[in-house]
Protein backbone atom coordinates (compact mmCIF):
# COMPACT_ATOMS: atom_id res chain seq x y z
CA UNK A 1 0.00 0.00 0.00
CA UNK A 2 1.44 3.61 -0.93
CA UNK A 3 0.79 6.40 1.06
CA UNK A 4 1.30 9.71 0.41
CA UNK A 5 0.96 12.88 2.89
CA UNK A 6 0.73 16.82 2.94
CA UNK A 7 -0.74 19.15 4.35
CA UNK A 8 -4.48 20.33 3.08
CA UNK A 9 -3.86 23.20 0.45
CA UNK A 10 -6.45 25.48 -0.95
CA UNK A 11 -7.58 24.31 -4.13
CA UNK A 12 -3.95 23.16 -5.29
CA UNK A 13 -2.01 22.88 -7.88
CA UNK A 14 -1.74 20.06 -10.45
CA UNK A 15 1.18 18.70 -8.91
CA UNK A 16 -0.58 18.05 -5.51
CA UNK A 17 -3.39 15.82 -7.49
CA UNK A 18 -0.83 13.63 -9.21
CA UNK A 19 0.84 12.69 -5.67
CA UNK A 20 -2.81 12.14 -4.38
CA UNK A 21 -3.32 9.97 -7.22
CA UNK A 22 -0.57 8.02 -7.28
CA UNK A 23 -1.44 6.94 -3.75
CA UNK A 24 -3.31 4.53 -2.53
CA UNK A 25 -4.23 6.64 0.82
CA UNK A 26 -3.60 10.33 0.64
CA UNK A 27 -3.45 11.90 4.45
CA UNK A 28 -3.90 15.38 5.13
CA UNK A 29 -2.28 16.69 8.00
CA UNK A 30 -4.63 18.33 9.86
CA UNK A 31 -2.49 18.67 12.84
CA UNK A 32 0.83 20.35 12.65
CA UNK A 33 1.10 24.73 12.29
CA UNK A 34 -0.23 26.92 9.69
CA UNK A 35 2.69 27.85 7.67
CA UNK A 36 2.37 31.59 7.57
CA UNK A 37 2.59 32.71 3.50
CA UNK A 38 1.90 28.81 2.59
CA UNK A 39 -0.83 27.51 0.18
CA UNK A 40 -2.44 26.39 3.04
CA UNK A 41 -4.87 28.91 2.91
CA UNK A 42 -3.97 30.95 -0.37
CA UNK A 43 -3.44 30.15 -4.15
CA UNK A 44 -2.88 32.12 -7.51
CA UNK A 45 -4.33 32.94 -10.93
CA UNK A 46 -3.68 34.68 -13.39
CA UNK A 47 -5.88 37.94 -12.93
CA UNK A 48 -7.64 39.68 -16.40
CA UNK A 49 -4.96 41.87 -16.79
CA UNK A 50 -2.58 38.79 -17.41
CA UNK A 51 -1.22 39.34 -14.10
CA UNK A 52 -0.70 36.82 -11.11
CA UNK A 53 -3.21 36.96 -8.13
CA UNK A 54 -3.79 35.68 -5.07
CA UNK A 55 -7.27 34.47 -3.73
CA UNK A 56 -6.39 33.95 0.25
CA UNK A 57 -8.76 33.00 2.97
CA UNK A 58 -8.65 35.52 6.03
CA UNK A 59 -7.56 33.17 9.30
CA UNK A 60 -7.34 34.34 12.58
CA UNK A 61 -3.35 33.67 13.07
CA UNK A 62 -3.87 34.49 17.03
CA UNK A 63 -1.58 32.45 18.52
CA UNK A 64 -1.38 29.88 15.45
CA UNK A 65 1.88 28.66 16.53
CA UNK A 66 0.05 26.75 19.68
CA UNK A 67 -2.62 25.52 17.86
CA UNK A 68 -3.37 22.53 15.14
CA UNK A 69 -4.24 23.77 11.43
CA UNK A 70 -7.76 22.10 12.19
CA UNK A 71 -8.46 24.74 15.08
CA UNK A 72 -7.86 27.95 12.63
CA UNK A 73 -10.66 29.17 12.37
CA UNK A 74 -11.77 31.68 9.46
CA UNK A 75 -12.67 35.68 10.07
CA UNK A 76 -14.48 37.95 7.77
CA UNK A 77 -16.12 35.17 5.26
CA UNK A 78 -18.76 37.71 4.28
CA UNK A 79 -16.10 39.76 3.00
CA UNK A 80 -13.67 37.22 1.17
CA UNK A 81 -15.95 34.84 -0.19
CA UNK A 82 -17.90 36.86 -2.01
CA UNK A 83 -14.61 38.83 -3.09
CA UNK A 84 -13.01 35.25 -4.44
CA UNK A 85 -15.80 34.83 -6.83
CA UNK A 86 -15.66 38.44 -8.15
CA UNK A 87 -12.25 37.51 -8.76
CA UNK A 88 -12.85 34.78 -10.66
CA UNK A 89 -15.72 36.00 -12.67
CA UNK A 90 -13.35 38.89 -13.81
CA UNK A 91 -10.30 36.82 -14.13
CA UNK A 92 -12.06 33.81 -16.59
CA UNK A 93 -15.37 34.85 -17.26
CA UNK A 94 -14.89 35.51 -20.84
CA UNK A 95 -13.17 31.76 -20.94
CA UNK A 96 -14.84 29.43 -23.18
CA UNK A 97 -15.44 27.08 -20.00
CA UNK A 98 -16.58 29.58 -17.50
CA UNK A 99 -20.38 28.54 -17.69
CA UNK A 100 -18.88 24.64 -17.10
CA UNK A 101 -16.51 25.26 -14.21
CA UNK A 102 -18.13 28.26 -12.15
CA UNK A 103 -20.92 26.57 -10.62
CA UNK A 104 -19.10 23.93 -9.29
CA UNK A 105 -16.66 26.29 -7.33
CA UNK A 106 -19.65 28.69 -6.88
CA UNK A 107 -21.38 25.70 -4.64
CA UNK A 108 -18.13 25.27 -2.98
CA UNK A 109 -18.25 28.97 -1.67
CA UNK A 110 -22.48 28.44 -0.67
CA UNK A 111 -21.67 27.86 3.30
CA UNK A 112 -18.90 29.72 4.98
CA UNK A 113 -16.67 27.19 7.24
CA UNK A 114 -15.40 27.45 10.63
CA UNK A 115 -12.17 27.25 10.14
CA UNK A 116 -9.43 26.64 7.07
CA UNK A 117 -8.90 23.25 7.14
CA UNK A 118 -12.67 22.77 6.75
CA UNK A 119 -12.43 24.75 3.56
CA UNK A 120 -9.42 23.54 2.07
CA UNK A 121 -10.39 19.99 2.30
CA UNK A 122 -14.00 20.96 0.80
CA UNK A 123 -11.74 21.98 -2.16
CA UNK A 124 -9.51 18.95 -2.71
CA UNK A 125 -12.46 16.78 -2.50
CA UNK A 126 -14.07 19.10 -5.14
CA UNK A 127 -11.46 18.99 -7.42
CA UNK A 128 -10.51 15.12 -6.94
CA UNK A 129 -14.34 14.52 -8.04
CA UNK A 130 -13.60 16.54 -11.30
CA UNK A 131 -10.33 14.69 -11.86
CA UNK A 132 -12.41 11.28 -11.40
CA UNK A 133 -9.52 10.51 -8.43
CA UNK A 134 -10.13 7.65 -6.24
CA UNK A 135 -7.44 7.52 -3.62
CA UNK A 136 -8.53 7.12 -0.69
CA UNK A 137 -8.31 10.92 2.08
CA UNK A 138 -7.55 10.58 5.91
CA UNK A 139 -7.21 13.17 8.48
CA UNK A 140 -3.90 12.55 10.26
CA UNK A 141 -5.93 13.38 13.14
CA UNK A 142 -8.21 10.47 12.94
CA UNK A 143 -4.97 7.84 12.87
CA UNK A 144 -4.63 5.92 15.81
CA UNK A 145 -1.69 4.76 17.47
CA UNK A 146 0.69 7.67 15.71
CA UNK A 147 3.78 9.15 17.62
CA UNK A 148 4.43 11.95 17.78
CA UNK A 149 7.14 13.68 16.15
CA UNK A 150 8.26 16.32 13.52
CA UNK A 151 8.98 15.69 9.53
CA UNK A 152 10.39 12.54 8.79
CA UNK A 153 9.85 11.32 12.36
CA UNK A 154 5.87 12.29 11.51
CA UNK A 155 5.72 10.84 8.18
CA UNK A 156 7.65 7.50 8.95
CA UNK A 157 5.32 6.82 12.33
CA UNK A 158 1.98 8.19 9.78
CA UNK A 159 2.96 5.00 7.15
CA UNK A 160 4.06 2.97 10.18
CA UNK A 161 0.53 3.43 11.64
CA UNK A 162 -1.39 2.65 8.13
CA UNK A 163 1.04 -0.83 7.48
CA UNK A 164 2.47 1.68 4.74
CA UNK A 165 4.96 -0.77 2.24
CA UNK A 166 5.63 2.33 0.14
CA UNK A 167 5.99 6.03 0.43
CA UNK A 168 5.07 8.76 -2.03
CA UNK A 169 7.30 11.54 -1.07
CA UNK A 170 7.55 15.30 -2.43
CA UNK A 171 10.75 16.55 -4.06
CA UNK A 172 10.81 18.95 -1.64
CA UNK A 173 10.83 16.75 0.83
CA UNK A 174 14.50 15.66 0.34
CA UNK A 175 16.46 17.97 2.29
CA UNK A 176 15.20 16.09 5.53
CA UNK A 177 14.38 12.77 4.82
CA UNK A 178 16.35 10.15 6.52
CA UNK A 179 16.14 7.30 3.85
CA UNK A 180 17.46 4.69 6.04
CA UNK A 181 15.42 5.01 8.34
CA UNK A 182 12.62 3.95 5.65
CA UNK A 183 14.61 1.56 4.21
CA UNK A 184 15.15 0.47 8.11
CA UNK A 185 11.04 -0.32 8.22
CA UNK A 186 10.40 -1.93 5.57
CA UNK A 187 9.09 0.91 3.59
CA UNK A 188 9.96 1.79 -0.22
CA UNK A 189 10.53 5.50 -0.53
CA UNK A 190 9.74 6.86 -3.95
CA UNK A 191 10.31 11.08 -5.13
CA UNK A 192 7.55 12.35 -7.16
CA UNK A 193 8.17 12.90 -10.59
CA UNK A 194 6.05 14.82 -12.66
CA UNK A 195 6.46 16.85 -15.99
CA UNK A 196 3.52 19.72 -15.54
CA UNK A 197 0.86 19.83 -18.45
CA UNK A 198 0.69 22.95 -20.38
CA UNK A 199 -2.20 24.59 -21.95
CA UNK A 200 -3.36 27.79 -24.10
CA UNK A 201 -3.56 30.42 -20.86
CA UNK A 202 -5.64 33.04 -21.54
CA UNK A 203 -4.47 36.64 -21.18
CA UNK A 204 -0.66 35.66 -20.58
CA UNK A 205 2.54 36.36 -23.14
CA UNK A 206 4.13 33.43 -21.05
CA UNK A 207 2.84 30.20 -19.83
CA UNK A 208 2.60 30.64 -16.11
CA UNK A 209 2.90 27.39 -14.40
CA UNK A 210 2.15 26.56 -10.45
CA UNK A 211 -0.98 28.02 -10.12
CA UNK A 212 -4.39 26.70 -8.72
CA UNK A 213 -5.69 23.81 -11.04
CA UNK A 214 -8.34 26.39 -11.06
CA UNK A 215 -6.77 28.44 -14.10
CA UNK A 216 -6.50 24.75 -16.20
CA UNK A 217 -10.17 23.67 -15.59
CA UNK A 218 -11.44 27.56 -16.81
CA UNK A 219 -8.44 27.59 -19.63
CA UNK A 220 -9.60 23.95 -21.43
CA UNK A 221 -12.38 23.01 -19.43
CA UNK A 222 -12.95 19.86 -17.01
CA UNK A 223 -12.86 16.75 -19.92
CA UNK A 224 -9.42 17.85 -21.37
CA UNK A 225 -7.86 19.11 -17.65
CA UNK A 226 -8.67 15.13 -17.18
CA UNK A 227 -6.75 13.87 -20.21
CA UNK A 228 -3.92 16.19 -19.30
CA UNK A 229 -3.78 15.26 -16.13
CA UNK A 230 -4.46 11.51 -16.23
CA UNK A 231 -1.17 11.67 -18.98
CA UNK A 232 0.95 13.23 -16.54
CA UNK A 233 0.27 10.97 -13.68
CA UNK A 234 1.13 7.73 -16.12
CA UNK A 235 4.05 9.51 -17.11
CA UNK A 236 5.66 8.92 -13.99
CA UNK A 237 5.94 5.32 -12.64
CA UNK A 238 7.42 5.53 -9.01
CA UNK A 239 6.88 1.92 -7.89
CA UNK A 240 6.81 0.57 -11.07
CA UNK A 241 3.12 -0.75 -10.16
CA UNK A 242 1.03 -2.65 -13.93
CA UNK A 243 -2.34 -1.83 -11.80
CA UNK A 244 -2.78 1.64 -10.65
CA UNK A 245 -4.09 5.34 -11.07
CA UNK A 246 -7.58 4.26 -12.70
CA UNK A 247 -10.04 6.43 -12.95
Amino acid sequence: MIVGIHQPHFIPWVGYFDKMAKSDIFVLLDQVQLEKGSYMYRNRIVDVSGNVSYLTISADKHGYLDKSFKDIRVKDADVWMPKHLDMLKRAYGSCEYFGEIYPLVEELYQTPPETVCEFDIRSIELIASILEIRTKLVMQSTIPNVEEGKKNELVLNICKALGADGYLSGNGARKYTDENTFAQAGIMLRYQSITVPTYEQRGTQEFVGGLSILDMLFNVGAKETCRLFWDMVFQGNEFAREERCTT
